[in-house]
Formats: structure tokens, sequence, C-alpha cells
């Protein structure tokens, strides 16, 4: 088995990553686990530059030549991903936020169906629940329902109960993870993840504008992969596309279906 832990912190190896290091422990406890540590401080990964074109025409039109689609491709040989930051102002670090941004392409065309995500985020005090839903919006990038993790460190010592509280946490977190990396691969989707199916799909059919999405959907039929989907969550999502292309109808063309 075989992890990624993306690691977004400018220091490197401090408490989000030392926390990080009790989950690959308590991990080779269960099976044999083999943990590749890639640090953003590290590698090649220029800022975004909002050109769109990768979100457009495709991830190979970047204007940019680094190392992005090298971190993609050892995402896709892992087995699971962490993604990992300390709390900065209650949000991502800038080193993982550009990280998302350069990979914004993939909230239009998911492919990490093969992986299963954990985040994992550590602070000082406040925005830890910020932070993980904003990570948790990961999940459709074709990890499906993210397993969450969050740590205190204050900038003092820390009291004996929440040192309990934080192994607590570490080890159910990494449990359930463990257990989404042994699960069936291919899950019938949760409604989150079928509903920015159905919106990408729908908004894709505007070819002009997102050829690249029209490509990648032409031949998507019920979903990313072959799965069968629940009659009445196809219903209600049918409802719910159509309630979101009208509120959406003075910002995009007329022709929406």
């Amino acid at each position: 088995m075989k992890i990624l832990a993306i690691i977004g912190s400018p220091k490197g190896k401090g408490n989000s990553y030392k926390v990080t290091k009790e989950v690959e422990e308590k991990m080779r406890g269960m099976e044999d686990v083999t943990f590749e540590y890639l640090f953003l401080k590290d590698v090649d990964l220029q800022m975004c530059r909002g050109c769109f074109s990768c979100v457009i025409k495709g991830e190979n039109f970047c204007p940019i030549n680094d190392d992005r689609a090298k971190i993609e491709d050892k995402m896709l040989k892992s087995d699971g991903v962490i993604f990992v930051t300390p709390c900065y102002c209650q949000n991502v670090s800038a080193l993982l936020k550009n990280f998302i941004d350069r990979f914004s392409y993939v909230f239009h065309r998911p492919r990490f169906f093969n992986q299963k995500a954990m985040v994992l985020a550590t602070t000082g005090g406040a925005g830890l629940k910020e932070t993980l839903d904003y990570l948790s919006k990961l999940e459709v990038w074709g990890f499906g329902p993210v397993v969450k993790l969050g740590a205190i460190y204050p900038p003092w010592p820390a009291s004996e109960r929440l040192k309990i509280k934080n192994k607590k946490k570490i080890v159910g977190s990494t449990e359930e993870f463990y257990k989404k990396l042994k699960g069936k691969k291919h899950p019938s989707p949760g409604f989150n993840q079928y509903m920015h199916f159905r919106f990408m799909k729908t908004t894709s059919d505007m070819k002009e504008y997102l050829p690249a999405d029209n490509e990648f959907y032409k031949d998507k039929k019920e979903f990313f992969y072959p799965v069968k989907i629940n009659p009445f969550k196809k219903w209600f999502a049918s409802v719910m596309i159509k309630i979101a292309m009208f509120m959406m109808r003075d910002i995009g063309p007329e022709d929406v279906k």
C-alpha cells in the first residue's frame, strides 16, 4: 500500500508533519505500507496565473512548465493521499492553496477514483473546522468523502487532557482512513459527488466555452465510472440541477440545458 503525504507547511517538519508521522506509525502497525512525503516548499510548483487555460482548453495548455504533472502522476500511482496543512489565518497555508489552484482543472475533470484521501490540519487555537471543511471539497476530485483529522497544538505546553484528545483523534481517523483504503474501490457515489457530476456534465454541453470539459464528458452517461445510481437520487439531482441552472440564468448563456 502506497500513501503520498503532501505537506503544505512552509516550515516542513512542524506540528502537521509530526501528526502525519503518527498516522504513518499507526498504519505501519496495521499493514506493510510505504509512505512518501512531498514537501511543497521544496518542489517547483509556481504560482497559478489565473489564466483559466487548464479548465477551458485542458491542463496540457497550462503556460507554466514545472512539477505539476509529476505531482499528479505521484497521486495517481498512490493508493491514498494525505493533504497536510497548518491553519494560517483560519485556512490552509499559502503553499497548499496554490497547490489546489494549480489543480483546479481536476474540479472540472476528476480522476482520482482509485485513491482515497485524508485531510489533516493542525492549529494553535482557531480555524480547524474552517480549514478541514475547505479541504473536504477535494472529495469531488474523485476521492469520495475524505477522512478528516484535526489536532490542536497551542503555543504553550498542552494539557494532559488535550494530549489525550489529540491522540484519540489521530487513532480514530487513521483507522477510518485504513478502512476506506481497504474498502470497495468504486462505490456508489454520495449525493455531493453525484451532483457534481451532473452539474459538470450539464455545463460541458457548452462546448464553445468549455471544450476540454465537453470532450471529457461526452461519453459519460450515469457517472464518471460504471455504477448503478439510485433512481430517487437521480430524480432529486435532476430537480436540483434545474434549480441551479435557473438561478444561474443571469451569469451564463441562455441556452444552458
